[in-house]
């Protein structure tokens, strides 16, 4: 009798792992039911200007960022960390040539700083025309010596527009708690639902994402989900948000496994509604 319940709870077990999801795993997020009347692939992504993650004197890799893009096909992407012509990119368009790889044609390019001859900043990449680009240049902290920005502008899913927003927020908290509020002023004057993400450099705990909340954004993944490092993710940094909540309806969320960036990409597929 007990060996007989000491199988069962084994075989129990075994079937417990074996339905365990890998990273990888994906049930039908929806990818490639994009750019109809309703439904919108987004995006995030820091690139880390398409440098590979731990590899010793690597080079910038812009094929490996494209085709992890070119997997899931998105209609927008936000990207942090983009580089234009700076001598550590080997004074390449990581933008223009990112549009090139993923047949991506409309951009849009804010400058987040100066950097070797160059500039690097956050930009769009989308199959869809983007319409009234705008950078915001967020105040300074006291401590700050560089800007950080916020790029948004207007897309249209089937005949629905839909305002984007991409964003990089300081490290510290007290740049955070600058920053934070020009996001809620800036995107509360939208005509229409917002979607908003990027590199938040804050923890889901955070104050910076609570505030945000209370802004009536929401967050597209229910439960969190690990962002970085990409080869041992241990905490979530990137996000997909949107708000109201009853014109976007979440149809799935997902973290991409591949390691090109110290980053991994978020894609989530929003559903728009009447």
């Amino acid at each position: 009798m007990k060996k007989t319940i000491f199988l069962s709870i084994a075989g129990l077990f075994i079937l417990l792992l074996a339905c365990q999801k890998e990273p990888g795993d994906i049930d039908d997020p929806g990818w490639g039911h994009g750019s109809d009347n309703k439904q919108l692939i987004v995006m995030t992504y820091n690139v880390r200007y398409c440098t590979p993650y731990l590899v010793e004197n690597a080079k910038p890799d812009i094929d490996a960022i494209a085709a992890i893009i070119n997997k899931v096909k998105p209609d927008v992407v936000f990207l942090q960390e983009v580089d234009r012509n700076t001598t550590r990119s080997g004074k390449v368009d990581q933008l223009a040539e990112l549009s090139k790889k993923t047949n991506m044609p409309f951009t849009f390019f804010g400058k987040g700083q100066d950097y070797q001859g160059g500039e690097c900043g956050c930009a769009f990449l989308s199959r869809v025309s983007l319409s009234d680009p705008q950078l915001t240049i967020y105040p300074r902290a006291e401590s700050q010596t560089s800007d950080r920005i916020m790029i948004q502008a207007t897309l249209k899913s089937g005949d629905k527009p839909v305002t984007v927003a991409c964003t990089h927020l300081g490290l510290y908290q007290e740049e955070r708690d600058v920053e934070v509020p020009v996001i809620n002023s800036k995107l509360s004057t939208s005509l229409y639902p917002v979607i908003f993400g990027g590199d938040l450099n804050a923890i889901p705990e955070n104050s910076t994402i609570t505030t945000l909340l209370g802004y009536g954004f929401a967050k597209s993944n229910a439960i969190t989900t690990f962002t970085i490092p990409s080869d041992k993710p241990n905490r979530q940094l990137d996000y997909i948000m949107y708000k109201p909540a009853n014109k976007l309806k979440v149809i799935s969320h997902t973290v991409l496994p591949d390691k090109a960036s110290d980053h991994l990409a978020v894609v989530a597929v929003f559903e728009i509604q009447d």
